[in-house]
């Protein structure tokens, strides 16, 4: 399944869809210390994780190191995957189709479909956890909205979110908010007809820049104004870091692209890339360990800024890394 996206900007917005899985929703002083609790507690003895039977992972819909962790967590149509130390693990429940997924510096945003047996509305609107997914907070839309696409700041928690269909609070279109309680429309002027990726600043709640077949743009006003920031070339993901931005171009090649004060540099990569790179992340621990993800069902890690390429997932398949 594809999930390189694309937004039609004409007299409306208009996106294409598609996708769903399990478990509890509270907010109380009980639970946030739970949550802390799980948090902190070291993945292998965690008890909502174990390592995974899984042999095949399909439909990832995003990568990220939520909650400033060393772990590289996977959003999947049944589930999270968490690779840490050269070990796959899998939840034990709350199993859901993370449609959206952001990770952010004490958890996640996501939003998508409950897993099998949940009892969680369907769609889930707009989500968060700050325990790896053993609870989530409901932020509002449940039950009404499905956000394929999100953009959550690292540090701010600022969020940007595509919205497909009328809801109680959005017409079809792109809004913004600081809290998930106030959204403004986005009027996204100067941006390009299509576009396939909207992200946002880790720590400037005013910048956010969307990735197009056109190139690269930035906003600095909260997406009501864009400016293009690289040649006309097709990008398909990028993210930011502290004084750069990193993306991924489209060509006969694919290439991951540094981009300081308007100077590009190449990152060295893996020999043979099948498809389009449609998600990519740095652990914000250390910029030298990246991670992308491609059409084709492939994941690599790099902990040396490209130097050197291990191949987690190979076309959907898990490859044993120990």
């Amino acid at each position: 399944m594809k999930k390189h996206w694309m937004i039609i900007f004409a007299a409306m917005l208009f996106i294409l869809s598609g996708c769903q899985e399990e478990n509890s929703v509270k907010s109380n002083d009980a639970v946030k210390e739970k949550q802390k609790n799980e948090k902190e507690t070291v993945l292998s003895e965690s008890s909502f994780f174990k390592p995974t039977s899984r042999k095949e992972i399909n439909h990832v819909h995003g990568i990220g190191y939520p909650g400033n962790q060393e772990e590289l967590f996977v959003a999947t149509h049944v589930g999270p995957l968490i690779y840490l130390d050269g070990t796959w693990y899998e939840a034990k429940a709350n199993n859901n189709d993370y449609m959206g997924f952001q990770a952010v510096s004490d958890g996640f945003y996501s939003s998508g479909h409950p897993g099998e047996g949940s009892d969680l509305p369907n769609p889930l609107g707009l989500i968060k956890s700050t325990d790896r997914g053993k609870t989530l907070e409901q932020l509002g839309f449940q039950g009404e909205s499905d956000f394929h696409y999100l953009a959550v700041g690292y540090e701010t928690h600022s969020i940007y979110a595509v919205n497909q269909q009328k809801n109680s609070k959005m017409e079809i279109g792109v809004y913004y908010s600081e809290d998930a309680s106030e959204w403004n429309q986005v009027q996204l002027k100067g941006t390009p007809d299509q576009i396939n990726g909207i992200f946002a600043h880790p720590t400037d709640e005013n910048v956010v820049a969307v990735t197009s077949p056109t190139g690269l743009y930035l906003s600095k006003d909260q997406g009501q104004s864009f400016s293009r920031l690289t040649e006309e070339i097709a990008i398909t993901s990028m993210t930011f870091l502290k004084d750069r931005i990193l993306y991924a171009t489209q060509g006969e090649t694919n290439q991951l692209v540094s981009l300081k004060n308007g100077e590009e540099s190449l990152i060295s990569m893996p020999d043979e890339i099948k498809g389009e790179i449609d998600y990519l992340t740095v652990n914000p621990q250390s910029e030298n360990e990246m991670s992308f993800h491609t059409t084709e069902g492939s994941l690599f890690l790099t902990k040396d800024a490209g130097e050197s390429w291990d191949v987690l997932i190979e076309q959907n398949k898990i490859n044993e890394m120990k």
